[in-house]
């Protein structure tokens, strides 16, 4: 937190003595939605929502150019505190913000909220609430009793009645596996108000906005030989090779990163001379397998239910074949002190280092649908894809769905590594996600790339 922040807003995070003041919070916020502002009561509007204020990285810009084109945008900030202030200084678009306690990752620990039957009935009978619940009570290892339930069915009240209220014709969703997005994507469901999800691009420095989903789900992966089949020219080849050099040479990450490196040195378990394999682990709280499913095995990971699994399965792998493991927890879990790997005593573990140089480091880069995948193609490293995502059927990484053949690809990436083939494929890749598919997030860069965010028509 901030040193100057306000005094009231300071004061809020201290506001919460016992569970009736979280409750008092959430059943204010949804009796203040008869007093939103008129850009919320008028129809037909496209309705943002997302606590993108609160790690702007340009995003700010990019909403307020988009509003420019687009005026009837309105816009539901998921923030608390200070960056409520940050949403009223930076943004042109009309908004809101949630009440406190629906504040993307404001919870209060270790505390127990008592149940209603009224609850138990709401989350029962639908079954996107009964997901949430369960992803919310994994994510946040130390919340009460009940507390996940009444989170959830409060946040199921608030959404509902934005929603009536609002009446839009379009919600984009910033992150689509959030627990309050799996709510939010519920109810449009059940309401027929079409969606789309944002995110930071798997290409750095662009913006992705979806209509079928993301990750696995997203149209590039899920019709990955209609998204292939699409027209590139020689001259947009050239440019995407262009973008490749330019990011390898920049080091542009979507995220800005430590100024430090991976050093062998500080690998407790690292030996010389041996091959090296890095995997690279997700946020599994806010990847789509959690809980995980028919629907998860089908669309993202047909293999492990989550970053451990995998890990415990990898890490056996490579005893058997005399390989250093080296193990990149994604750092929301880090945050969230899933840090449950510790029992294995043969990796080393790395975290709070320069994404860049831990790919530069590695043989090899596995992960099961880590947006790293990228950074290591774009730094000519190898990559074993054991989930599903943008790259999937791309034929520039090495693919594998099955535990059994898991090995077998796995020797085979690191004997022949990244190849001129798989590269050739990869700008291919890159060029028809810079037409297609992904928008310029408009931050400086030596050269843009992307679609133009005036093409955007929602």
């Amino acid at each position: 937190m901030e040193e100057n922040i306000l005094p009231q807003e300071q004061q809020e995070y201290m506001a919460y003595k016992n569970w009736k003041d979280v409750i008092n919070n959430l059943e204010k916020g949804i009796h203040d939605l008869d007093y939103v502002p008129d850009a919320f009561q008028s129809n037909n509007k496209v309705l943002i929502c997302g606590a993108m204020i609160a790690f702007d990285k340009g995003l700010s810009n990019f909403l307020n150019t988009w509003y420019f084109y687009q005026k009837d945008l309105i816009l539901l900030s998921e923030v608390t505190a200070q960056y409520r202030r940050y949403t009223k200084e930076r943004m042109k678009i009309p908004f809101i913000c949630t009440p406190h306690m629906l504040a993307k990752e404001m919870v209060i620990h270790q505390m127990s909220i008592p149940v209603s039957n009224d609850m138990i009935d709401q989350i029962s009978c639908k079954n996107y609430l009964q997901e949430a619940v369960e992803n919310m009570s994994v994510r946040y290892m130390d919340l009460g009793n009940g507390y996940s339930i009444a989170w959830c069915y409060y946040a199921y009240k608030y959404i509902k009645k934005l929603l009536l209220i609002a009446k839009p014709r379009c919600v984009v969703l910033w992150n689509e596996f959030y627990t309050f997005h799996t709510i939010f994507k519920g109810i449009c469901q059940e309401m027929n108000i079409p969606l789309r999800y944002m995110e930071f691009g798997c290409i750095p420095g662009t913006i992705c906005l979806e209509e079928y989903g993301q990750q696995g789900e997203s149209l590039v992966t899920k019709k990955y030989k209609q998204f292939n089949k699409k027209i590139i020219s020689s001259e947009e080849m050239e440019y995407a090779d262009k973008v490749i050099n330019y990011l390898f040479r920049t080091r542009l990450n979507r995220n800005k990163q430590p100024n430090a490196y991976i050093e062998y040195q500080k690998l407790t378990k690292y030996v010389s001379g041996r091959q090296t394999i890095v995997y690279i682990g997700q946020n599994d709280y806010e990847a789509g397998i959690c809980p995980y499913s028919k629907k998860t095995r089908r669309d993202h990971s047909p293999i492990f239910e989550d970053t451990l699994e995998a890990l415990e399965y990898l890490a056996l792998m490579c005893i058997k074949n005399n390989w250093n493991l080296v193990f990149k927890p994604h750092p929301m879990m880090e945050i969230l002190k899933h840090n449950e790997y510790q029992h294995l005593n043969s990796i080393s573990v790395v975290s709070n280092v320069d994404i860049n140089s831990v790919v530069d480091f590695a043989d090899v880069i596995v992960t099961l649908f880590s947006q790293v995948a990228y950074i290591s193609l774009i730094r000519n490293t190898p990559v074993v894809l054991m989930g599903y995502m943008q790259l999937t059927g791309k034929k520039c990484t090495y693919e594998v769905y099955k535990k059994h053949k898991i090995e077998k690809m796995l020797r085979k990436a690191v004997c022949i590594g990244y190849t001129k083939e798989q590269r050739k494929y990869f700008v291919k890749h890159v060029a028809q996600l810079l037409k297609y598919y992904l928008y310029d997030d408009l931050t400086k860069k030596e050269i843009q790339f992307g679609q133009k965010i005036s093409s955007i028509l929602i």
